[in-house]
């Protein structure tokens, strides 16, 4: 699966076969996070995770997407409020939607995914983040997530 990527000042394709199944998910969750924002929140879920590629999407790749999707959704009053919280007086709103797609999904992990361990969250999101996002946009994620990890979650 081809997809675009804004890496540094390139736009690029992206060939996700090169990564494991869950950061693919990820990846998706990411994508499918982002379009629910820039669509104001106006879309169902089942039409955000209706991707429109020239290949399907293996069932298992496919269902751990759906779970980060509609567990965030789910959940956003409360990730929302978390990333206030921990963004250094920044106002969410002009977090960048990808940045905040990223750091949603990854707070819903480490809140509900307790399986995950905390560092592979943080990791996976730094890793997205720099395929994806701004130069330096993956330290503000890093920094965020770092910051609510070390919070006892419950």
């Amino acid at each position: 699966m081809i997809v675009k990527s804004k890496n540094k000042e390139n736009i690029k394709d992206l060939d996700l076969s090169a990564y494991g199944a869950r950061r693919q998910a990820r990846i998706y969750a990411v994508m499918s996070l982002y379009s629910y924002e820039i669509n104001e929140r106006k879309i169902s879920i089942n039409n955000i995770l209706d991707f429109d590629y020239d290949k399907k999407i293996p069932e298992n790749i496919f269902a751990f997407t759906r779970n980060l999707v509609e567990g965030t959704i789910k959940n956003l009053e409360r990730i929302d409020s978390l990333i206030e919280k921990y963004s250094n007086n920044w106002d969410i709103k002009r977090i960048q939607y990808v940045d905040k797609s990223i750091i949603r999904m990854s707070i819903y992990s480490l809140i509900f995914l307790k399986d995950i361990p905390k560092s592979v969250v943080i990791d996976e999101a730094v890793e997205i983040a720099k395929i994806f996002s701004d130069k330096d946009s993956y330290k503000f994620v890093n920094g965020i997530l770092d910051g609510i990890q070390e919070e006892d979650i419950q």
